[in-house]
């Protein structure tokens, strides 16, 4: 067996699938050939170093950042055919509306109607609008001790800046988690959402981080 033979076996070798037969004669080749024993030895090193090397994990809070990252996107989708809307609507007014202030008139009040429709408190992906804003936080913890994990939840909050109801978007949903998020709720407050420059009921999405406390 030739220094190009061995060399080409030398992977399959390693990996011990090669036959009794080729493995003596490789064998006997890497004794007597210093350069292909040098190679070999090389490539053994290499293989034994890649096995010692861990698959890395994912972070644990991943999921929780991906939904975030979905719920914002989703967020500026909407704004941004809403923009659009509100551009053709008001090409269509230039356009086709009745002169003077019989189509001042009909504007107002078309334009008031199609706002409506993008802004009722009950659409859970509100989104930030010259006449309707969500709620914002003012005041609450951001952390929960003795929970598993990161908590995503989405609140539902009344004209006073109180929070309603909420549903649990992400972590693992038990009448345990369910009495810490109440109590964390409790000193929570918001400035609530505005429809049309009036307090109004609106839908908020909390992250709440994980403390562990050891006495």
């Amino acid at each position: 067996m030739d220094c190009k033979q061995a060399k080409s076996m030398f992977s399959t070798y390693l990996d011990g699938a090669v036959n009794g037969r080729e493995m003596r004669a490789i064998s006997v080749h890497l004794e007597g050939c210093g350069a292909c024993q040098s190679s070999y030895i090389s490539l053994k090193r290499t293989q034994a170093l890649l096995s010692s090397l861990q698959t890395r994990r994912a972070p644990r809070d991943l999921q929780l950042r991906l939904k975030i990252a979905i719920q914002q996107e989703r967020a500026r989708s909407a704004a941004r055919t809403l923009q659009n809307l509100g551009l053709r609507l008001e090409h269509a007014l230039n356009n086709f509306m009745l002169p003077a202030t019989a189509g001042l008139v009909t504007a107002v009040i078309m334009f008031g109607v199609l706002i409506g429709c993008f802004a009722r408190p009950e659409v859970g992906n509100d989104v930030p609008t010259s006449l309707y804003t969500p709620p914002r936080l003012s005041a609450g913890p951001y952390e929960i001790q003795g929970i598993d994990g990161p908590v995503l939840i989405e609140a539902s909050v009344d004209p006073t800046g109180r929070v309603q109801d909420y549903r649990i978007l992400s972590g693992h949903d038990s009448d345990t988690l369910r009495v810490k998020i109440d109590n964390a709720l409790i000193f929570t407050t918001f400035e609530p959402a505005r429809a049309f420059g009036q307090p109004s009921s609106g839908h908020v999405v909390l992250a709440f981080s994980t403390v562990n406390v050891k006495g």
